[in-house]
């Protein structure tokens, strides 16, 4: 009952961030570059955006935007320097929604509540998270794939990035729908996951559909399934079009920033972003990453993270999980 009341506390959280007043300015000197963290290695979605954006971002805000990475704990370490950060406008937090929203449904002290301890600046982009497998598995689509599984038990394991993310959940549906004991195979980041399945160590993977994206194009592994429609993969059908439902959560990175932030300062920043999100450069970088430019305001990307929460945490529940 207590762990069920944190989630549904969390999630009202999350619903509850405010919108801030428009066109005011930071009262910062401009000399101060301001700290952009990311809370995973260099290479990864999360620091592919920062470094997409913080040039232009810093650009809008005369200001220096320096990415630093502070990788670790699925990027709980990066938010909770943000925490302890001023609301000054000198650091920011560029995080996709696992730290800030699969995080404190499966962690009992994450050392950070989103709601109370973070103001949202805006969204920055969306990307998917895919299901690819290695030509060995032989299948074309998710019922072949599942076919393939019972008749080959012995290559039911499916690669995760990391531990109680989103991939792992999803990989424990598919073992549900499919009826197979496909268990998940956490690793250490993306790129290792990507390594043993390109050599054939693991048959399955789940992981960001850029993660895939080269290999799929070039013939080494194919993906199956999306959680999210992706104009990079046209004919790359959605979980839910393949068949399997409660999987189609697109995942996004936002902005965020320490709580005593004031609503003049989320107000310059939302709209510097949002500036720096219409440039077609920054779009099509993005774009050449598998992930889309989504301006709009604090109240928006709100609405978008409670969305998300919510789907982590029906996967969460149902499949047993108990928070650590």
């Amino acid at each position: 009952m207590t762990c069920h009341m944190h989630r549904r506390q969390h999630l009202a959280a999350l619903g509850l961030m405010l919108v801030a007043p428009a066109w005011p300015v930071l009262a910062q000197d401009t000399r101060t570059p301001i700290r952009l963290l990311v809370g995973y290695p260099p290479g990864g979605p999360a620091d592919t955006a920062a470094r997409i954006i913080a040039e232009p971002l810093g650009r809008e805000l005369n200001r220096t935007v320096l990415v630093e990475n502070r990788p670790g704990a699925g990027g709980q370490i990066a938010a909770q320097a943000l925490k302890q950060a001023p609301g000054d406008g000198s650091t920011l937090f560029l995080s996709n929604t696992h730290t800030v929203a699969m995080v404190p449904l499966t962690q009992r002290a994450p050392g950070f509540d989103t709601g109370k301890d973070f103001r949202l600046l805006g969204a920055v982009a969306t990307f998917d998270l895919a299901l690819a497998v290695h030509p060995k598995a032989t299948a074309t689509d998710l019922q072949r794939l599942g076919r393939w599984l019972v008749a080959n038990p012995g290559e039911a394991a499916i690669g995760v990035p990391a531990p109680a993310s989103a991939p792992e959940f999803i990989a424990r549906r598919l073992a549900r729908v499919f009826s197979v004991d496909a268990v998940p195979v956490p690793y250490k980041g993306a790129a290792p996951l990507v390594q043993d399945l390109l050599g054939g160590q693991v048959m399955l993977g789940v992981s960001g559909v850029s993660d895939f994206l080269q290999y799929h194009q070039a013939g080494r592994l194919k993906i199956l399934a999306l959680t999210g429609r992706n104009a990079a993969l046209p004919d790359v059908p959605t979980f839910s079009a393949a068949g399997v439902n409660g999987i189609d959560l697109s995942d996004f990175q936002g902005l965020y920033a320490p709580a005593a932030m004031s609503d003049a300062q989320v107000a310059t920043i939302n709209a510097a972003l949002n500036a720096v999100l219409g440039e077609r450069e920054v779009q099509q970088k993005l774009e050449a990453q598998a992930m889309g430019a989504i301006p709009g305001t604090p109240a928006a990307q709100a609405r978008r993270l409670s969305t998300v929460a919510a789907g982590f945490d029906t996967l969460v529940r149902e499949s047993g999980y108990q928070p650590q």
